[in-house]
């Protein structure tokens, strides 16, 4: 039943995913590939969030992995970052917590407006904060990087 649901959120979220690098008008070579980051990423949030029910965590971690995935992608496919990222971090984004927080400034609800406030806030700082911490890697971490490196001459084989 477990294994079920997984499969079910993994292959929604490289659906929706796709979906969204359609829209977004990526080149059509990096559909799988941005299906596949965002769908990582999804399952590390769901699967963080669900054995934790920590949601501000399990957005940090899987945000830090979507960008280590997006920068090994963009090395190794000579595509910008940006084309992975924000096609991966897409599953992430706090759509619900964003349309209750924009209902209840509506309706003039002050008690429900701002746990909706702090709730977006908290998970638009931890999506952030990943990917700063993510950028801030060096380089030669990423695999694409060093074999792009090793075909001009860049490392040595020490």
């Amino acid at each position: 039943m477990i294994i079920s649901k997984i499969l079910l959120e993994l292959f929604f979220s490289f659906l929706g995913t796709l979906s969204f690098a359609i829209l977004f008008d990526v080149p059509k070579k990096y559909y799988l590939t941005c299906g596949t980051i965002g769908a990582t990423g999804w399952i590390i949030y769901y699967i963080i969030d669900t054995y934790t029910g920590q949601n501000i965590l399990a957005t940090f971690v899987s945000s830090l992995i979507l960008i280590c995935l997006s920068r090994e992608a963009a090395y190794s496919k000579k595509a910008p970052v940006t084309v992975f990222l924000i096609c991966g971090i897409f599953c992430l984004v706090p759509g619900v917590g964003l349309y209750n927080f924009t209902y209840e400034f509506f309706v003039s609800n002050t008690s429900n407006l701002s746990k909706s406030m702090i709730y977006v806030v908290k998970v638009a700082i931890a999506i952030s904060l990943g990917i700063s911490v993510g950028y801030e890697l060096p380089a030669v971490f990423f695999g694409g990087y060093r074999a792009q490196k090793k075909k001009r001459g860049g490392l040595s084989s020490e």
